[in-house]
C-alpha cells in the first residue's frame, strides 16, 4: 500500500465511515430524539445528539491511525477532519445538481440550505474532531509513537 494512501486516505474513509454509521445509528435511538431546527424560509436541519457527542472521540480515532501509520502532524489533523471535508465536498457537489433536477425550489432555499448545512454538518463537526484529535497532533504523541514503534 502506498504510504500517502496508508497515512491519510485509508484513516480518512475509515473515520468517514464510522461517522456516518455512528449519525445513522443515532438517528434511530428512540431514547433520544433528534434536533431538527428551521430557517425562516423553511429549511430544515436534522441533528442527531448521539452523533454529536461522539464526533471528538471519531477525530481521536482518525488522528491516531494516522500516527501509529506514520502520518506528520498536517496528516494526522487532515485524517481527523476527513468527515468534515468529505461532508463538504458532497453538500458542494449536491449545489449545482441541485439546481438542474430540482427547478421548482428557488435558489434563495437552495443557497440558505447549503449554508446551514455547511455550518451543521462541517463547520461543527470540524470543531469537535479537531478537539478530539487534539491529543495525537503534538510532538509528545509523535515521539510516543515513534518510541513505541521503534523508528
Amino acid at each position: 500500500m502506498n504510504i500517502r494512501v496508508r497515512q491519510l486516505w485509508a484513516p480518512v474513509l475509515s473515520t468517514f465511515l464510522i461517522s456516518v454509521a455512528v449519525q445513522f445509528v443515532a438517528l434511530r435511538v428512540p431514547q433520544l430524539p433528534p434536533w431538527v431546527f428551521f430557517t425562516r424560509n423553511g429549511v430544515s436541519i436534522v441533528l442527531a445528539p448521539l452523533w454529536i457527542l461522539a464526533l471528538p472521540f471519531i477525530g481521536a480515532l482518525g488522528a491516531w491511525i494516522s500516527l501509529r501509520a506514520g502520518g506528520n502532524t498536517r496528516d494526522r489533523l487532515l485524517t481527523a477532519l476527513g468527515s468534515a471535508w468529505l461532508n463538504g465536498a458532497i453538500l458542494t457537489l449536491g449545489v449545482p445538481l441541485s439546481m438542474i433536477i430540482e427547478r421548482h425550489f428557488s435558489l434563495s432555499i437552495k443557497l440558505t440550505a447549503y449554508i446551514v448545512y455547511m455550518i451543521a454538518w462541517c463547520l461543527v463537526p470540524a470543531v469537535l474532531l479537531a478537539l478530539g484529535a487534539l491529543p495525537w497532533l503534538g510532538r509528545k504523541a509523535t515521539m510516543r509513537a515513534r518510541g513505541a514503534t521503534g523508528l
